[in-house]
């Protein structure tokens, strides 16, 4: 009976979302989105409680419906303010869903499913925003199908394929059908065919030497799905290993597997920092970031290959959603400025605030996320693989050492991108980036601002991953967290009501 009410729920939130794109009230609209994505919430919760899903499908589900709504309220007003065709409303919803869907995923079979629907309508958006754009490449929808999707197939169908080799056909097919919470079962993999089975996964992630393919499509997508590819999207590569490693033995070849993850991991962090801190294009430096965060979660995550442990486990959760939660907003945030000044060259752009005050704040907490200030999601993700590392030095000097340099490497060029960035937001406005339009309304800058208020939220999520000593440090940093908050506040009145006069 549980079966048949997660699929009724699923295919209510489905019916709903749908639903919405022919209503014409804009707050019924979005009154619909609300009940349709708290009912995937609602079933994300029934999958973990029947033990359909682990508490990492349900962190990264529940975490990731609040920011798909948050999307796609957002979608509603870009459409309007950038003269999208309404179709973009349909397909981000649809793109969302599917997002959601394979991090909710039970089992291989229908995580494989849903990712490859999500793949299909990641690459109708990016061909959408060359098509409407005037900034960017005209390629870029092309590499994302052509590396990003197919590479991920080829490592689905190699999964596949050594699941019936290496067991027998019935048995390696019905493995692949249970859920991922019934054990792990092993398949003994030869170490010359993991470079296939890795590779697709590899490609999403977006590192070192594989990352080619990102910076265009993500710049050149409309900003509401550049903000799920590269905050939500980009992390599924992460997400699919981890789950590719339920049926794997790796055991002969953790160390090397390690030390590629923190190899690649270095290399991605230095290349994307310093290409990041280079951009005039907003949408080229969000996405150059990406790639300098997800060498940072490839650190983690190596953390995790060599010493697995429920700590370096969330950790590495908890970089995911510190990239999550600043991509989407800085991203859509990015949307605006073009909507504004009719650009997305930000080096000549002062003086935001006064324009747009509410999404400033939004955008500022996502920059604090990026400084690593307490109190938000980016000072613990950041704070404990340092503590992490040095703690691993008594066991593999050399591997901690390593590690401990990539993370402050990362550290380090993540604020100098945050500096830069933050730049737009103060100062007087400039006649050569005169902005088209004087004043944005509330409720298209809201969004962003819920966006960015999740930087601070997120980190009410470690209350469920078990872990006492983050608990004690999130109570002892909430308080710096409200008075930082209450502080910029009060600082951005000011600055926007001196510019407006």
């Amino acid at each position: 009976m549980i079966e048949i009410a997660l699929i009724i729920f699923y295919i209510l939130a489905l019916l709903l979302l749908a639903s919405s794109h022919w209503t014409v009230e804009p707050s019924l609209k979005k009154l619909i989105k609300v009940f349709s994505y708290t009912i995937l919430v609602a079933d994300t919760v029934l999958m973990y409680q029947h033990k359909y899903i682990d508490n990492v499908s349900l962190v990264l589900g529940i975490s990731f419906s609040a920011i798909s709504l948050f999307i796609s309220t957002y979608t509603l007003e870009y459409v309007k303010i950038q003269h999208y065709p309404h179709v973009l409303e349909l397909l981000m919803d649809f793109f969302l869903l599917s997002i959601i869907t394979t991090y909710i995923a039970p089992s291989l079979v229908i995580l494989a499913a849903s990712w490859t629907i999500g793949e299909i309508i990641g690459y109708m958006l990016v061909k959408l925003g060359e098509e409407h754009s005037i900034e960017g490449s005209l390629t870029s929808s092309r590499g994302f199908i052509f590396t990003s999707t197919l590479t991920y197939e080829l490592s689905v169908f190699t999964m596949i394929a050594l699941s019936i080799v290496f067991t027998s056909a019935s048995v390696g097919l019905r493995t692949l059908l249970e859920p991922f919470t019934t054990g792990e079962a092993r398949i003994t993999s030869n170490p010359y065919i993991l470079p296939l089975l890795f590779l697709g996964f590899i490609v999403k992630t977006a590192n070192i030497p594989l990352h080619f393919w990102l910076p265009s499509a993500h710049s050149s997508a409309p900003s509401p799905a550049s903000a799920a590819l590269s905050g939500l999207m980009v992390s599924l590569g992460y997400y699919g290993l981890l789950r590719i490693l339920q049926y794997i033995d790796i055991s002969p070849l953790i160390h090397p597997i390690a030390w590629f993850f923190t190899v690649v991991g270095v290399l991605s962090i230095l290349y994307g920092g310093l290409q990041a801190i280079q951009q005039r294009d907003a949408k080229k430096l969000l996405a150059y970031s990406t790639i300098a965060t997800d060498g940072f979660i490839s650190l983690l995550f190596a953390h995790y290959i060599a010493f697995p442990s429920p700590t370096t486990l969330w950790t590495l959760i908890l970089g995911i959603l510190m990239h999550a939660a600043y991509k989407t907003t800085l991203f859509c945030e990015a949307g605006l400025v073009e909507a504004i000044y009719g650009t997305r060259y930000i080096h000549g752009i002062r003086g935001f605030v006064a324009t747009s005050p509410l999404s400033t704040l939004g955008g500022i907490l996502s920059i604090f996320t990026l400084l690593g200030v307490p109190g938000t999601i980016g000072f613990i993700a950041k704070i404990i693989p340092v503590f992490n590392a040095i703690e691993l030095y008594g066991e593999n000097p050399v591997f901690s050492m390593a590690s401990l340099l990539g993370i402050l490497a990362y550290i380090m060029t993540s604020a100098l991108i945050a500096l830069k960035y933050s730049h737009l937001y103060f100062g007087e406005p400039r006649a050569r980036f005169e902005p088209l339009l004087k004043h944005i309304d509330r409720k298209t800058q809201m969004p962003v601002l819920t966006l960015g208020a999740l930087n601070i939220l997120f980190c009410f999520a470690i209350i469920g991953m078990g872990l006492s000593e983050i608990r004690l440090l999130l109570l002892l940093l909430t308080p710096l967290s409200l008075i930082a908050l209450y502080i910029t506040y009060m600082h951005f009145k000011i600055i926007s009501k001196g510019l407006k006069q």
